[in-house]
């Protein structure tokens, strides 16, 4: 039998903050998305403010409404990045099938080292894991561990209590008894759509899931109907895939919230140009080309309208729209800037239309289909040396003192932007 422990650290960037600042502790904060104040979501709730009906992803405004009195604090992904190394430089020392799930949680399978999932060895294990963090990263920093044989069911067990929860489920029949006491939803893999198509076949809970059989699971989910079926019964097979294993990633993107409604063609090529720039630095970073190249916009609000679909959090409606290009690969920023423009000059007329004066809120490009960059042939031509050279000197510069240290003229009046790391760390490797 394996033994997996799934470990989830409690409201993460919340926690980070107040560890590093005490006088937060004990008070409602939210940490904000980005590096914004306005015009954005919260990113993380403490403990406090969860209290009062805080939750991730909901807005400024409404957070405020349930909790006048919360505290806003502007993210710092390089904070918690640097945490979550620590972390995982600890649980690395007791296993190396460590895999990292997002920025604040991963698996760690110990089988074969501690006994199986209920053993007091495990037990024991995770307790001096919490003892750990709490001694070496910060008395203020909590995590739940669930302890079970399998992925989900880890998962699963990390989720039951929190905060600062020890859950085990020891084998299939535990499992199958926690799956008939809670919702469809509350298990990894089953989200909203799926729930509601499962509802609309008349299961609304794992007992009468289990009744059904393979094949009509299979003609209505196709093939995750399978994992269905092995769901409702406690099973996963999949494998711990240690994050040094993990693939590199498939696109690289990055888009911009404006902090004001803007149909401004030159501010808007200004902001596209600089996303452009720092897609194409973490291109090059990775050395990597690509030649199919996304852009889209969200345009600004508008009043709802019949037929479509409402924004519950405002009373108000998000249109907006996108397309791709295909053109030659590269890594050169003012290539790929070039077709995202041609893209969005495409795509924006249908804003205009739309009875908003042409006005966007966000901004966003990606480039995919990537490959390794091969070996060039030497150019002969001075500039094209020259525009080489230029590159590489201003990417050091920018590495070591900060994005945008040194840019293009065109862009010095622009809005100011940073590069957050992804949350599932698919732009980060780590060296333990």
């Amino acid at each position: 039998m394996r033994t997996i422990l799934h470990i989830d650290f409690n409201s993460y960037f919340a926690t980070v903050e107040q560890q590093a600042n005490p006088r937060l502790r004990g008070k409602p904060i939210g940490v904000t998305g980005g590096d914004r104040m306005v015009r954005t979501v919260i990113e993380a709730a403490s403990v406090e403010a969860k209290r009062f009906g805080v939750k991730t992803g909901m807005q400024i405004w409404q957070a405020k409404q349930l909790c006048p009195q919360i505290i806003l604090v502007q993210g710092d992904c390089d904070k918690y990045l640097e945490t979550t190394k620590r972390f995982l430089a600890i649980l690395n020392s007791y296993s190396p099938y460590l895999e990292v799930f997002s920025i604040d949680e991963c698996f760690l399978e110990v089988t074969g080292d501690s006994g199986p999932p209920q053993g007091r060895g495990t037990v024991k294990m995770a307790q001096d894991i919490k003892s750990r963090i709490r001694n070496e990263i910060g008395e203020w920093i909590t995590c739940s561990i669930g302890i079970s044989y399998n992925k989900l069911m880890a998962k699963l067990a990390g989720s039951l209590y929190k905060p600062d929860g020890l859950v085990v489920i020891a084998d299939e029949q535990a499992a199958m008894w926690i799956l008939d006491r809670i919702e469809l939803d509350e298990i990894c893999g089953i989200g909203g759509r799926i729930k509601k198509r499962l509802n609309n076949m008349g299961i609304f809970n794992f007992a009468q899931l289990r009744k059904v059989p393979l094949e009509a699971l299979l003609a209505s989910f196709k093939s995750y109907g399978q994992i269905l079926y092995h769901m409702a019964r406690g099973i996963d097979e999949s494998p711990i895939v240690p994050f040094y294993e993990k693939e590199e990633v498939k696109s690289i993107g990055h888009r911009h919230t404006i902090d004001h409604d803007t149909n401004n063609p030159e501010e808007i090529k200004q902001i596209l140009l600089k996303l452009t720039e720092l897609v194409t630095r973490r291109l090059r970073a990775k050395k990597l080309v690509g030649k199919t190249i996304h852009c889209w916009y969200r345009a600004a609000f508008q009043m709802h309208t019949p037929g479509v679909e409402l924004n519950l959090h405002t009373g108000c409606v998000f249109t907006g729209d996108d397309m791709q290009a295909t053109i030659n690969p590269t890594q050169d920023g003012l290539e790929i800037f070039k077709a995202g423009w041609k893209i969005f000059n495409q795509i924006w007329p249908a804003c205009r239309q739309a009875g908003i004066g042409g006005k966007i809120r966000m901004i966003g490009v990606s480039v995919s289909n990537l490959r390794p960059q091969t070996p060039q042939n030497l150019s002969l031509l001075p500039e094209m040396n020259r525009q080489e050279t230029i590159i590489k000197t201003v990417d050091k510069i920018n590495d070591k003192y900060g994005e945008f240290t040194l840019q293009r003229g065109i862009l010095l009046d622009s809005s100011k932007m940073r590069r957050m790391p992804n949350p599932f760390l698919s732009d980060r490797r780590f060296k333990l």
